[in-house]
């Protein structure tokens, strides 16, 4: 797969390259197996997860996993990678708060590997990743995947993003593989997996089942890092801060490989299974062959929502917005309290200049979930850049800040409709908190340089993109601005 475009890309930045080229080499896929392997543990319990080490001190090792791994009271043991069995004290469990992570530390005289763990910026573009942990049968499972950037990861969330999940990719991922490693093309940990999008249904036959949905989700390492003076532990960690090497073109067909979809028997498949299938296509990027497995679902068991809802997504990837329309309509009427439905049939609406039908849209899922910031912050960008209603776009950033006061972006987006009103101080105001919070935030360097100069600030202006510059080094907006004021 080459190429990726998503349902929910088209209020930031249109189609994406999914595989950058670049000439530096990156490791194969089977070397980042073998050191994820040498890493990871599964933690055995009723209910299994995964974990990695990251420390040792004396015999003590430590493993970082989600919290809900360990989240209620039970006889938890870590099987290392050489099979070995270590019972958990769970007294000594230390969980994080404002974030889904936990430290399990276990005694060992043995020695282990130790993870070495990764903090650079991912939003200059799509990143390759792999997951390595256990199954809830107790297997190991490894694949690959994209991490996506900064403004997908946005656009692509279902519900709120909470408990610090800000990591979305789209490796397969399976129940039991909470707390699993997100490694990078160098075998560096940046992340903890814990989520992956979907619900659970009743298909009239089998009783309830669970539907794949969307995209996988973790915890960087870099919240892990912010969190971790609250446990009170003097750890010496491994950390690299350097980016990591891309894929070149000749290590495409090794490392990415197809990831095992597991047995299908296409004659007795019923609609849940099918439109598994299909959200597991989706993600490998093999859109034809995804349709073709959704279809199936519906031509099975025509009232089963959640097959439409998915058709509809892959449809929209397909760029057939017409037909993806149509599917996501006939959702609504099968299920017209799913959130997510009038979400994405929003993002499409406006993805073909259907502002105020796309404006309704999203209407319909702020009263169905009026919680999400995330939503509020695209129905504001649907005002802001689409309507130019800049008011109306302010009020519906300051209900996202309303929930998360904390969001970078919503920050970025008011100080933007501000501007446009020659509301200057305030707009300055805005970006200064936004950078306060994402200080690596190039859009908002690039904006915070327009007000400062509308200000009169002209110095301060050009080091507000001489910083962007630093960051995004061919940025074409801000040579173009630098270039003028100087």
């Amino acid at each position: 797969m080459n190429r990726f475009i998503s349902l929910s890309t088209v209020f930031f930045t249109g189609a994406i390259a999914l595989v950058q080229f670049q000439p530096a080499q990156a490791l194969s896929a089977d070397q980042v197996q073998q050191i994820a392997e040498g890493v990871t543990v599964l933690i055995d319990g009723v209910n299994p997860g995964s974990g990695v080490i990251i420390d040792r001190v004396g015999e003590t090792y430590y493993v970082l996993t989600a919290r809900h791994v360990v989240g209620t009271p039970d006889e938890y043991t870590i099987v290392t990678p050489a099979g070995d069995r270590h019972a958990v004290d769970y007294s000594r469990i230390i969980r994080l708060a404002g974030a889904d992570l936990a430290i399990v530390p276990f005694i060992s005289r043995r020695t282990y590997r130790t993870a070495t763990l990764a903090t650079y910026a991912s939003e200059n573009g799509f990143n390759t990743v792999f997951t390595a942990g256990f199954t809830a049968a107790r297997l190991r499972q490894f694949t690959a995947g994209f991490l996506s950037d900064r403004a997908f990861s946005i656009a692509q969330t279902q519900g709120i993003r909470q408990d610090g999940y800000d990591l979305f990719y789209s490796n397969l991922t399976e129940i039991g593989m909470s707390g699993s490693a997100v490694l990078d093309t160098d075998g560096r940990v940046i992340g903890i997996h814990g989520l992956a999008e979907g619900e659970t249904v009743n298909d009239g036959q089998r009783g309830m089942a669970r539907v794949k949905r969307g995209f996988s989700s973790g915890i960087p390492i870099t919240t892990f890092l912010r969190l971790l003076p609250q446990s009170g532990l003097n750890l010496g960690l491994r950390i690299d801060r350097s980016p990591p090497n891309r894929v070149t073109a000749n290590q495409v067909p090794t490392i990415l490989p197809s990831p095992v979809l597991g047995q299908f028997d296409s004659n007795s498949g019923d609609a849940i299974e099918w439109t598994n299938r299909g959200n597991q296509l989706y993600r490998m990027g093999q859109l034809p062959a995804a349709l073709a497995a959704l279809d199936r679902a519906v031509q099975i068991q025509p009232d089963f929502y959640a097959a439409w809802y998915e058709r509809g997504n892959v449809l929209f990837a397909m760029n057939r917005a017409p037909e993806a329309l149509e599917s996501y309509d006939r959702t609504i009427q099968l299920k017209p309290d799913l959130y997510g439905v009038w979400r994405d049939r929003g993002v499409l609406l406006g993805a073909t200049q259907q502002y105020l039908a796309a404006l309704g849209s999203f209407d319909q899922a702020t009263e169905l979930k009026p919680d999400d910031y995330v939503l509020w912050y695209m129905r504001g960008n649907l005002l802001n850049k689409d309507l130019r209603d800049y008011r109306q776009a302010i009020a519906s950033y300051d209900r996202a800040l309303a929930i998360n006061p904390s969001f970078a972006d919503a920050w970025m987006g008011k100080g933007r409709a501000l501007h446009e009103l020659s509301q200057h101080t305030e707009a300055l105001d805005a970006f200064t908190r936004s950078l306060q919070l994402s200080p690596n935030l190039t859009v908002a360097l690039i904006l915070q340089s327009k007000t400062l100069n509308a200000l009169g600030r002209r110095q301060d202006a050009i080091a507000s993109l001489q910083r962007a510059l630093q960051l995004q080094p061919t940025n074409p907006e801000a040579q173009r601005l630098l270039a003028g004021l100087r």
